[in-house]
């Protein structure tokens, strides 16, 4: 009997350090995905839930510092909602006006303790998604702009998802998606445009007397009038009276022209400028550096005082929990070292060069097999985080690229766009080149790309029909 008993002992005693293990991976994990501002925010948080667990003081010997907004920080680009409107007399005021101090109908309060990202995926978790729903919809809300837009066409998010984060999806499926981010609150979330988002709120605000419906077929049909405050022309085209004109105009004011501010101000902390997560440096001698931003991350350590009371049980679960913590920081450390110096090793022309067109076809498998780790590992380590470099600063997607198959040759998606705008940079700007006439020159360069295949990639560069390009 005793010796069964033993027997029983020791696999519990195996079964616990699975489950420890188990969750120091999901905590590095989690680590992994964050940006060095979100990272620092979560240093602070633990910090501040465990009293035994300290800063160490002093840089780390390993990385150096970084301070905020070093090297080639970029603007962050923000919405203007006054551009849909002839003036600025014609907006009403207090919808966008930063200085009412009466808060929005729609406005929400979380609280200080939650980021924009967090507040949503909070909101993700009352919906029954699969995993693979659900990564899409963090890719959305992770892709909104500071006043809760999406910027991004739907076919780029697509691209994205299959080339960075392996997820093989539609338009379709993306669109179906995002109209669960519409029920969200506040109201308007992951539009497109301002129309779009001002048609969301009413389609949620329907009901009651009808106005709401009556300004979303308004908004729908004669967004020009809306746009331009030409309340005459609305009136005259649905007979109404003025009353009804003034409460359609009041009805207007109570939508938010910016969604994603009404999270609070701590959802509309923009960036202002993008903070690199790793830098890169070449010498002269061609040689590149890699060095990590800690940014103002501290170095942890467990408070001594601590290991005098360790026998305590809730002073032990303290303990245990701020190493697993700071185990948990060094590994996402090392992650991210390992998959940037394979990236470095894979993109190692670029680097030296600069030159986009030395960048070759790349997908998280090839990064993966190098550093031998799990692709959704390489993944992690890709989401939202920047790269600073002699030639600029770049989302480390920027380094994935897919391969397609031309004439029997890969060639990388951006080569190919790369050779698409310097085609239309030395264009005629008087007799600008149609669609059907860049396929012709591609193919006369060697490139077999379908009609469809030009489009799609004359869009991603921003670059206008030739319709619009004409005198530019």
């Amino acid at each position: 009997m005793s010796q069964r008993l033993g027997q029983h002992q020791k696999q519990t005693q195996t079964l616990e350090q699975i489950q420890s293990l188990s969750a120091m991976q999901v905590l590095a994990g989690k680590l992994t995905e964050l940006p060095i501002g979100g990272l620092l925010e979560r240093v602070r948080n633990e910090l501040n839930e465990n009293p035994y667990l300290e800063s160490a003081g002093g840089e780390s010997a390993e990385v150096g510092l970084l301070p905020q907004g070093s090297g080639d920080a970029t603007p962050a680009e923000s919405y203007d909602p006054k551009k849909d409107f002839a003036s600025e007399d014609d907006i009403p005021g207090y919808l966008w006006s930063a200085t009412e101090g009466e808060p929005k109908e729609n406005s929400i309060d979380y609280g200080d303790s939650q980021s924009f990202y967090e507040q949503l995926m909070d909101q993700a978790g009352e919906y029954r998604l699969t995993s693979h729903e659900r990564q899409i919809l963090e890719y959305l809300i992770g892709n909104l702009d500071d006043n809760g837009f999406l910027s991004q066409p739907l076919f780029v998010i697509v691209d994205e998802l299959q080339i960075s984060h392996e997820c093989d999806t539609t338009e379709e499926e993306v669109e179906r998606i995002l109209r669960i981010l519409w029920q969200f609150e506040p109201a308007g979330l992951g539009a497109r445009s301002l129309q779009e988002s001002l048609l969301i709120q009413c389609a949620k605000r329907e009901g009651g007397d009808g106005s709401f419906s009556l300004l979303k077929r308004i908004i729908e049909k004669d967004w020009e009038s809306i746009s331009h405050n030409r309340w005459d022309i609305i009136s005259q085209k649905y007979e109404l009276s003025e009353q009804k004109v003034e409460l359609l105009r009041q009805d207007l004011r109570r939508l938010n022209p910016r969604p994603g501010s009404a999270l609070g101000e701590k959802a509309t902390v923009a960036d202002t400028h993008i903070i690199p997560d790793v830098v890169i440096d070449v010498d002269m001698e061609g040689n590149i550096e890699l060095t990590l931003n800690d940014g103002d991350v501290p170095s942890l350590t467990v408070s001594e005082d601590a290991y005098e009371l360790i026998d305590q049980e809730f002073v032990h679960d303290y303990v245990n929990r701020g190493s697993m913590f700071i185990k948990a920081l060094e590994q996402r450390r090392r992650t991210i070292l390992n998959t940037m110096q394979a990236i470095v090793k894979l993109q190692k022309q670029y680097f030296l060069s600069g030159d986009e067109e030395t960048l070759r076809p790349m997908q998280l498998e090839d990064v993966a097999k190098l550093t031998k780790q799990d692709p959704s590992t390489v993944s992690r380590v890709c989401n939202s985080k920047f790269v600073e470099t002699p030639y600029g600063t770049h989302p480390l997607n920027f380094y994935f690229l897919r391969a397609t198959s031309i004439g029997g040759e890969e060639t990388s998606v951006r080569h190919l766009q790369q050779i698409i705008k310097e085609i239309v940079d030395g264009e005629d700007k008087t007799a600008p080149l149609t669609d059907d006439a860049l396929v012709e020159i591609l193919a006369q360069k060697g490139y077999n790309v379908a009609r469809r295949t030009v489009v799609k990639y004359r869009n991603n560069l921003g670059i206008p029909t030739s319709r619009m390009r004409r005198g530019r």
